[in-house]
């Protein structure tokens, strides 16, 4: 399984449509297009398919874990 299969999966089993996407990506420090979306959750099979990076993935998972449970506290 390759980051762009995780994504997919995390997507469509927690319903999350593009504007969702966009707010967790910006959540998690990274800036997405909308245009870039498709090219994201493409299957290796189609034509514009590029594999996700490990980088834009943990963006995805730690803006998941934000948007989920909230921003943690500052600790002082």
């Amino acid at each position: 399984m390759n980051n762009n299969d995780v994504l997919r999966r995390v997507r469509y089993a927690m319903n999350l449509n593009d504007n969702k996407l966009l707010n967790i990506w910006d959540l998690g420090g990274m800036k997405i297009k909308r245009e870039d979306i498709p090219v994201i959750f493409s299957k290796e099979d189609d034509a514009n398919y590029k594999e996700t990076s490990d980088e834009l993935l943990n963006a995805f998972l730690d803006g998941f874990i934000t948007y989920k449970r909230g921003a943690k506290p500052d600790a002082k």
